[in-house]
């Protein structure tokens, strides 16, 4: 749209300015007529009242000549007299003089014609006969100044002193005056008061023609503007219209949602085709900026786009400070979607401040559907952090024992399965569903606890979250089978994982035999040999923190042996770190454990190493105060009794069991009552730390706190058909030892 053109309009311009100037000119004469209308009726109004203050004078004098003659107080006489002459006095000079009278209270009357005829000549009348009058009056207010006008004598007779006496005399003398004098004081303000209405009637009659003239004028300039504006704005509608045409021609076709926002935040009527169809709307006339969000983003997200848009209206914002910070840069909303469900987007808002002759007046929009930009962008960081992913996993697995991986991924698949199959078990009563979500634990906190041992931290983060759903379901008051359907989704996603670690370990263990197949092949000290290892060793150094040798290391480690000691270690280690402790670990005799309890001893090792390090192995802190090493000591023996059985072994020199700690865990998860737990003995008080769920932990982390390692200690012996002895000494050790059967005597584990 067109701005107008004032140059195109100068003769409406300067008839409006006419116009405006004679309105102007009419209302200050009206203002000044007004102003003196109002000083003349307060004038009237005070020489109205001034008419009866001669009066007062003339009370005042007879009432001091009576009150001496009767020898009464005369002081507030005096004090009245004296202010009634005063305020005639002033006002009879003010008028005959330049006519500003000052009244008693300090108001200024301004009476200018009172030097015009008759009022002039009655007022200098009036001044003569006020004269002589007042000069007594004044000998007698002076009198009576100090001193009192009595005395009294010898007798005690009171009488007139020679000062009364005089005060008396001139009374006398002036009562002849009394009279003519109040009189021609009242004629004279009487005729003052006539005058100033005389004068004011004159002006109203020239104000009534003036007006009557302006009147005429303005509305034969306003007729003529309106005439000659007519024609111009007919001819300026229809450039206005084909403006609009052309302005409707842009909004129909523009692929962009636009729209201007007023003060209020509505909608104005001119807006883009377009935006209706971003919005799935067409009810968009006088429609809120907070009207077309809602329902289709989350309040928070709403609340802090009305915060913004409020912040766009300041005087003093920062226009392109504030769009740094737009929070409408990028927003997903939410569609109904007739077919069922919703339709996401994604759309983009920008924001511009709209100001008419400097001052901000609207808020241009424009939306713009960035949803394709922003699927592609999503789908290339998750491409990126999948890659970054597999090579995190890779690295890792370059540094685990291959021996122990390949066990760890069979052991893991099949407590999957275990899991798997628990969860398709039928079940309806309340006690199956709580045993079912027990069973699952133990097979996830095994597969948790060595991928933890092997440094595996995806494996572990997936299988810690599994850990917080079972938790999450089993602290609800009521179970149903529908609460495992989320569980599903989290066991499918370990499985992809698992198979994953298997996929990247079968490919190293491919790219491992070609690199040492083409060695054996070609002349030691080739070129291309050469550049093969370099090749490798770039690719282990620009990928992570580890040393190359040490990633060839690992590679080569790939038909090494038994890694259940290495993977403890790690697992020690790991723990101590996080608990900030020093631990160093003694493995005697895992090399003799048989195929049959392989599995077995591993998870039980590594239940009791995480327990041992966590609950029982001080801070360095506390093992200095106790006079003991910094460093932990923490042993595993296994020893093999032929047909007589076989030993599990795991001892640490730490703070031992805390029994009290445990009754009082115990008793505040409702295991027993306070009087029972006064009655159990060491031994008793021990096996609690196997009841499911138990711990002495404060808070839950990824290496204690759910009270799942002990039980899965006890499950895995009691399978085996073995037994479970504990001792413990209060600061100075605490020792499990595990007996199980020989094999050919025991449940396949």
């Amino acid at each position: 749209m067109k701005f107008l053109d004032l140059g195109r309009y100068k003769s409406i311009a300067m008839g409006l300015a006419a116009f405006m100037l004679l309105i102007g000119l009419v209302l200050g004469f009206n203002m000044v007529m007004s102003q003196r209308f109002s000083n003349d009726l307060s004038g009237v109004k005070f020489l109205s009242r001034q008419q009866i203050e001669p009066g007062v004078v003339v009370a005042n004098s007879r009432m001091i000549a009576a009150r001496l003659k009767l020898h009464e107080p005369i002081a507030d006489a005096l004090a009245d007299l004296r202010a009634a002459q005063n305020n005639v006095d002033q006002t009879l000079s003010g008028l005959a003089n330049d006519g500003t009278v000052t009244s008693e209270d300090g108001r200024m009357y301004s009476f200018p014609s009172m030097r015009d005829e008759p009022a002039a000549s009655t007022l200098q009348s009036a001044l003569k006969r006020w004269s002589p009058y007042k000069a007594k009056l004044d000998t007698v207010l002076r009198l009576g100044q100090s001193d009192s006008p009595y005395e009294t004598a010898a007798t005690g007779v009171v009488g007139l002193s020679e000062r009364g006496q005089r005060m008396a005399q001139l009374l006398a003398e002036v009562a002849p005056l009394e009279g003519p004098v109040q009189k021609e004081l009242s004629a004279a303000f009487k005729t003052v008061s006539e005058q100033l209405e005389a004068n004011g009637k004159s002006r109203v009659g020239t104000l009534r023609m003036v007006q009557i003239a302006s009147i005429v004028l303005a509305l034969g300039g306003l007729i003529g503007i309106l005439s000659y504006l007519g024609g111009t704005l007919r001819a300026e509608e229809i450039q206005s219209g084909m403006a609009r045409k052309e302005t409707a021609n842009i909004l129909r076709t523009v692929n962009e949602g636009l729209f201007l926002l007023d003060r209020n935040q509505r909608i104005g009527s001119e807006r883009s085709l377009a935006l209706g169809a971003m919005f799935r709307r067409d009810d968009l006339d006088g429609l809120t900026f907070e009207g077309l969000l809602r329902n289709i983003v989350p309040e928070k997200t709403l609340k802090t786009a009305q915060d913004y848009v409020t912040l766009l209206w300041g005087e003093r914002v920062n226009e392109k400070l504030v769009k740094t910070i737009n929070p409408l840069n990028e927003v997903e909303v939410h569609f109904d979607n007739p077919g069922g469900g919703f339709d996401t987007h994604f759309l983009e808002f920008d924001f511009n401040r709209v100001k008419s002759d400097g001052q901000l007046s609207h808020l241009l929009v424009t939306v713009n559907d960035v949803t394709k930009r922003v699927m592609l962008a999503r789908e290339l960081q998750e491409s990126q952090e999948k890659a970054q992913a597999q090579l995190d996993l890779l690295l890792r697995i370059l540094h685990v024992d291959p021996e122990s991986l390949t066990s760890f991924l069979s052991d893991a698949e099949t407590s999957l399965k275990m899991v798997n199959t628990i969860l398709r078990e039928p079940a309806r009563e309340e006690s199956v569903f709580r045993s079912k979500i027990d069973n699952i634990y133990r097979q996830i906190h095994a597969v948790k606890g060595e991928s933890s041992a092997l440094g595996l931290k995806t494996v572990e983060q997936r299988a810690h979250a599994f850990e917080e759903s079972l938790n999450e379901i089993k602290g609800r008051a009521n179970i149903s089978g529908n609460d495992f359907l989320p569980l599903v989704v989290k066991l499918d996603d370990l499985f992809n994982h698992l198979a994953q670690v298997r996929e990247m370990l079968g490919r190293l263990v491919d790219l491992h035999q070609a690199i040492a197949s083409r060695r054996a092949s070609e002349p030691t000290g080739s070129a291309k040999t050469e550049v093969d290892s370099e090749e490798m060793n770039d690719f282990l150094a620009n990928n992570g923190n580890a040393d190359p040798r040490e990633g060839t290391s690992a590679l080569e480690a790939l038909m090494s042996g038994n890694g259940l000691k290495r993977t403890l270690d790690k697992l020690a280690q790991k723990v101590a770190d996080n608990s900030t402790k020093q631990v160093e670990l003694e493995c005697n005799g895992l090399e003799a454990v048989p195929e049959s309890y392989r599995r077995a001893v591993k998870d039980i090792a590594i239940q009791l190493v995480r327990n041992a390090v966590v609950h029982g192995i001080e801070t360095p802190a506390q093992r200095r105060a106790a006079n003991k090493s910094e460093f932990g000591q923490l042993s595993i023996e296994f020893v093999d009794h032929g047909s007589s059985g076989m030993e599990l072994t795991v001892k640490d020199d730490g703070a031992g069991l805390q029994l009290e700690r445990i009754k009082q865990v115990a008793v505040e998860r409702g295991l027993l009552t306070a009087a029972q737990a006064a009655l159990l003995d060491q031994r008793q008080t021990m096996a609690l730390i196997f009841r499911p769920g138990f711990s002495t932990a404060e808070d839950v982390t990824s290496d204690a706190g759910r009270g799942a390692g002990m039980d899965l200690v006890r499950v895995l012996v009691a399978e085996l058909n073995g037994r479970v002895g504990m001792s413990t000494a209060k600061g100075r050790y605490t020792k499990f030892k595990i007996w199980l059967p020989a094999p050919s005597q025991a449940v396949a584990a």
